[in-house]
């Protein structure tokens, strides 16, 4: 083999941990170098990166009790998307299908972040901060057919009442509990296929005030396949192929974990 080094890259987040073995070519460098920075950008850009970075965030952020909650538009909520949108982007019907579709739904990102700004004032008064995920879709995530704007969102428990009240002249708000279960990366997998795949564009956006997983890396003299630390549990693991980048995921050993079940959280 070429003259390099492995290495791996760990995240946690929440009770979840993530490591991913890969080679860097060329002569190891006594301290961290612009190609070895190249290389780790190059795995964080690798297949459904989108979507583990989705889950990291869900998994350090959100728990058991916090909320999956669905803002949908009613007739005069449509008919007020639609007329913002003919404003400020002409007639919407001399538009193509795609553009038509893109001006409506960047209409409904706008509602979205308006409507989070009033709710996020409205707890300000009370001293608490909103925490958020969310996304807009237009589209079946299972099928790829187009299906009426709507917005996807997590958010801590109590918050749903507010969201009702200032999303009232659009739509309807439903919401329920997020289960108990170590990892969330099922949810993550939901909201990105919800998403359509437009280049350079972003899938979700998120509040500021959560904490985001930082990774550590570590060099290793070996192409050993990646083991899950003691205590730990395995939850997934790419096919192991020699010469070949590796990823694992699984649950942290208990002394490692961060978020307490409903009973320990709430003690």
């Amino acid at each position: 083999m070429a003259e390099g080094y492995w290495v791996v890259r760990t995240y946690e987040a929440g009770n979840v941990g993530e490591k991913t073995k890969f080679w860097v070519p060329g002569r190891r460098p006594d301290k961290s170098t612009r190609r070895e920075k190249v290389e780790l950008r190059k795995q964080e850009q690798n297949e459904h990166s989108a979507e583990k970075q989705l889950a990291r965030l869900i998994n350090e952020n959100f728990g058991p009790g916090d909320l999956l909650m669905g803002l949908d538009y009613s007739e005069a909520g449509m008919d007020r998307l639609m007329a913002w949108a003919s404003a400020r982007s002409g007639s919407l019907d001399q538009a193509d299908e795609e553009t038509r579709a893109e001006i409506i739904k960047k209409a409904a990102e706008r509602e979205m972040r308006l409507a989070l700004r009033r709710v996020k004032r409205e707890l300000a008064k009370e001293g608490v901060a909103l925490k958020y995920i969310a996304i807009t879709s237009d589209m079946d995530g299972d099928t790829g057919e187009a299906v009426r704007v709507h917005h996807h969102l997590i958010v801590p428990a109590g918050v749903q009442e507010l969201f009702v009240e200032k999303w009232a002249e659009l739509g309807s708000v439903d919401w329920e509990p997020m289960s108990n279960q170590q990892d969330y990366t099922p949810i993550a997998a939901y909201f990105i296929r919800q998403v359509r795949r437009v280049p350079d564009a972003k899938k979700y956006v998120s509040s500021r005030n959560l904490s985001r997983p930082q990774p550590k890396d570590r060099v290793v003299l070996t192409e050993a396949e990646l083991r899950v630390p003691r205590g730990g549990e395995l939850l997934h693991r790419n096919e192991f192929k020699p010469g070949r980048p590796q990823y694992i995921r699984y649950v942290l050993p208990d002394g490692r974990k961060r978020r307490k079940p409903p009973e320990e959280k709430n003690a």
